[in-house]
């Protein structure tokens, strides 16, 4: 294939990776559409409002943190020009309940930065297949890059994970290269002193981004010191790559040594709650479930790991990948809560292992070799089929407050008076859509207020008193004498069916339950506006 080719292949690889994830990019807007979303961009939003640099929470590392608020700060001039406002005027001040995210270009900017980064985990995934098994390997791993169900899940949404694993690709392609230098030039040259410290920075970079991908240090030391063996130009180079990881790591997170302490919480507050949180299915049983990799791509993916360890100049390269695999997954597999996200540098790696399995190296290739795994590409990727159909049926989702709304904004007037629990964590700028007085109280006050008569109808949903943490405050004791005076309500309107978690801190999930019930004489106006239908 010509470098025009090879060129015009890579960018509509590029342009179908982008297809398949820019539509998810919206997915629950205003709101956030995945749990862990929440902690990457409330920092965020802190450091842009505040103008600081100290993020204040340390159960993620800060780079995405910083990635983000990045973005934010270049968007600052672009979001005055449209809105008339400062974007930092339109962040709310800090509040305790986690779906509070304000405003929408927050949520966008960070998932911005995490198509981003899957684009690049294609781009780079594709030249590490290229050194390691030729130009058709780097195709065909670029189309499992793109499209794999478990990059593109993750690929429109606010996780660590992703940004990490473009990082650590970035490490094992940077390490391939220092073995072909140190192989061809030796180790006391510039070109080994060179990729030695970029492969360092970038190994830096993914532990401030996921602490345990910083395990993929150990890719680089086995590309220093196997097959060359131990000498002092390679111990040198092995400490100049440290070196490079420790200036990279503090850079992106400086809060490794001016708050050394709050880090060191963070981290147990971390395995505090792996150790408490429900258990899932082991990783290596989620892997072949269609929404992640499907039983024919990990099957083609251990192969091609196989088919590498084979031949004796991809040895070490597979031998690296797996003690970077066992380091990073051995702290983790000691949990019952085991989110196959913790995986996800490692899938790049076993994607280019299957695309080299279907595209072997070999000099002078048949035809019909070539046609055997232009085939079994194909059947991989008829394969994602069913995963793809999950990803977007669990991805592209409106959120059930923006649906009441919709709905509640061609039934309420003026003169109508409308009482929200706050828990239910409506976005104020949502509320400001209904042409009517709306107030915004706490549970303890909601039943003083809607038995006075005040209120034309009462905006509520049903607590998850069974989802008490053992490790949290116990709820409230008058909060189940408040649940079961709900129970007395007369439903008018239900949208969604998850229940309000009881801590603020939660997640609301985008089916949260809403429901609305009239209480007054005054609100039978707004009764006789409801159809039957409102109430599922």
């Amino acid at each position: 294939m010509t470098a025009a080719g090879s060129r015009a292949c890579t960018i509509a690889i590029l342009a179908l990776a982008a297809m398949l994830r820019l539509p998810l990019v919206f997915s629950g807007l205003p709101y956030i559409s995945y749990v862990d979303e929440g902690g990457v961009l409330h920092p965020a939003a802190r450091l842009v409002r505040s103008g600081g640099w100290d993020p204040g929470w340390y159960q993620y590392p800060s780079l995405s943190i910083y990635l983000t608020a990045g973005v934010l700060h270049a968007s600052r001039p672009f979001y005055r020009l449209v809105h008339g406002r400062p974007l930092a005027a339109d962040i709310p001040q800090d509040g305790d309940l986690y779906d509070l995210i304000a405003p929408p270009a927050v949520i966008l900017a960070g998932r911005g930065v995490v198509v981003a980064a899957s684009l690049v985990t294609v781009l780079v995934g594709m030249a590490l297949a290229r050194r390691l098994a030729g130009p058709s390997a780097a195709i065909a791993a670029g189309l499992l890059l793109a499209t794999t169900p478990a990059l593109v899940q993750r690929g429109c949404i606010v996780i660590t994970d992703t940004v990490s694993a473009a990082f650590v690709a970035g490490v094992l392609l940077a390490a391939e290269n220092l073995r072909s230098i140190l192989r061809k030039e030796g180790p006391s040259s510039i070109a080994a002193r060179r990729h030695a410290l970029l492969a360092g920075a970038l190994a830096g970079l993914a532990a401030a981004t996921k602490y345990p991908a910083g395990a993929v240090f150990v890719v680089i030391l086995v590309s220093l010191f196997a097959p060359g063996g131990l000498s002092w130009a390679r111990v040198r180079l092995a400490g100049l790559s440290a070196l490079a990881a420790i200036l990279s790591t503090l850079i992106a997170m400086p809060a490794l040594v001016f708050s050394t302490l709050q880090v060191v919480k963070g981290l147990v507050a971390q395995a505090r709650d792996y150790a408490t949180f429900p258990s899932t299915s082991g990783l290596f049983r989620q892997a072949p479930a269609p929404e992640e990799l499907g039983w024919l791509l990990t099957l083609a993916g251990l192969l091609g790991l196989v088919l590498l360890a084979l031949r004796r100049e991809t040895r070490p390269t597979v031998a690296s990948w797996l003690a970077f695999g066992g380091l990073l997954l051995a702290p983790l597999l000691r949990y019952g809560f085991q989110p196959f996200r913790n995986a996800l540098p490692l899938v790049p790696p076993l994607l280019i292992a299957a695309a080299a399995l279907l595209f072997p190296a070999r000099p002078g290739a048949s035809a019909a070799r070539a046609a055997i795994g232009g085939l079994g590409l194909v059947l991989v990727l008829a394969s994602f089929v069913p995963g793809w159909k999950w990803t977007y049926r669990a991805r592209s989702v409106r959120d059930s407050r923006s649906v009441f709304i919709d709905w509640l904004v061609t039934k309420a007037r003026p003169n109508h008076k409308v009482l929200f629990v706050r828990e239910l964590a409506f976005l104020p700028k949502e509320l400001d859509r209904v042409p009517a007085t709306v107030v915004v109280a706490p549970w303890v006050e909601a039943r003083a207020l809607t038995e006075e008569g005040r209120f034309d109808a009462l905006v509520y949903g049903k607590f998850d008193l069974a989802g008490a943490w053992p490790t949290l405050d116990a709820p409230p004791a008058d909060l189940p004498r408040f649940a079961g005076w709900l129970e007395t309500l007369r439903v008018e309107a239900r949208f969604g069916s998850a229940p309000t978690p009881i801590y603020a801190g939660f997640w609301r999930s985008n089916d949260e339950l809403i429901l609305l019930a009239i209480r007054s004489n005054s609100g039978e106006p707004l009764r006789r506006a409801l159809p039957a239908s409102a109430a599922q």
